[in-house]
């Protein structure tokens, strides 16, 4: 594999991980499902003073609240994204890709999740110096991935289904 690429297994898990995590940001959402504002974000503009621009601040509330729509319209689909990236393998992973782009409420949640991350991160090396906000200690599969590559599959995800920022 050249420098950069992201494999289709790589692509898919991202995708399915993005996706399934939106349920637990959604969760922590100060609004309530049937009632939901930009200022329901679970995020606190406070602690990330900085980091982005406004408008690139406000796209992003826009963004989650639409996720958060999505969560709510359709919360099959948290228990279906965590199944779907247990499944994932080399083998299979452009077949869960072709799933994942074929449900279009599954494809919009991880279209969001991946905006949100270039949004806040630009630049690779905004990444690189800032980390990714969802990673914890005990989120191997993110710790060992929080450096440029990751960033890079993100921007590979990006353009290869045209989500730009």
């Amino acid at each position: 594999m050249i420098e950069n690429e992201t494999s289709a297994e790589n692509k898919a898990k991202i995708l399915l991980d993005e996706a399934n995590i939106t349920y637990c940001e959604t969760s922590e959402r100060k609004d309530s499902e049937g009632n939901r504002t930009l200022d329901g974000s679970p995020w606190d503009i406070g602690k990330m003073d900085g980091e982005f621009d406004e408008e690139d601040y406000q796209k992003i509330l826009e963004l989650q609240l639409q996720a958060a729509k999505i969560c709510d319209d359709h919360p099959e689909l948290e228990e279906k994204t965590g199944e779907m990236f247990q499944s994932v393998t080399a083998e299979n992973a452009e077949d869960v890709l072709k799933q994942i782009m074929a449900e279009p409420n599954l494809r919009d949640l991880a279209k969001i999740a991946v905006i949100i991350f270039l949004l806040r991160f630009p630049s690779v090396q905004s990444f690189v110096n800032k980390g990714h906000p969802l990673v914890l200690a005990m989120d191997e599969y993110m710790l060992e991935n929080a450096n440029a590559q990751n960033w890079q599959d993100y921007q590979n995800i990006a353009e290869e289904f045209g989500w730009s920022a």
